[in-house]
């Protein structure tokens, strides 16, 4: 069984693949399209030659959990649909038993990935804890679980933010 990292956006626009001359990288058509600059996406084509970067999709089941897992945390409100694509992704290779290590510099990502159980790399090394996030109200002080559709104050009508509810060092 062969290591296979999933790659993020921002960790194309790095040199990061260099560090791993020996690994294969999967992405998704999405992040691709991501990735505009020109010394970003001519690294990403020459992977893509020499066979070391292919393009791939999630199940609609690990899509499925990777909402639900992020609605727990509280990241979901951050996390764009190509965020949660790569991660299901992830999610995906795993559950074929690929030894599979998701690689991104997004914080909300990663962060929702160790959620689901997955092995993840920070090239930026700043992902230190696994946070679940709560809804607090900046006016009454009104806490609550996080909730994705009304970000209003029960209490009061104000814009509740995020606060970290539970936090605990990554592994």
């Amino acid at each position: 069984m062969s290591q296979i990292y999933v790659l993020d956006a921002g960790v194309l626009f790095s040199n990061w693949t260099v560090q791993i001359p020996e690994g294969m990288f999967v992405t998704t058509s999405n992040v691709m399209e991501e990735v505009r600059n020109r010394p970003s996406k001519v690294r990403a084509e020459m992977l893509t030659l020499l066979d070391r970067l292919k393009e791939d999709f999630p199940t609609p089941e690990s899509l499925k959990e990777v909402r639900l897992a992020a609605d727990k945390t509280g990241d979901k409100s951050v996390l764009s649909d190509v965020d949660i694509e790569i991660i299901a992704l992830a999610l995906s290779k795993k559950s074929l038993g690929t030894k599979t290590t998701l690689v991104s510099t997004d914080l909300a990502v990663l962060n929702t990935a160790r959620h689901l159980g997955l092995t993840v790399l920070d090239p930026s090394r700043r992902f230190k804890h696994e946070i679940v996030w709560a809804l607090k109200c900046p006016a009454c002080k009104h806490k609550s679980r996080f909730r994705t559709t009304n970000l209003e104050c029960p209490v009061c009508g104000t814009v509740m933010r995020r606060y970290v509810h539970k936090k605990r060092k990554s592994r």
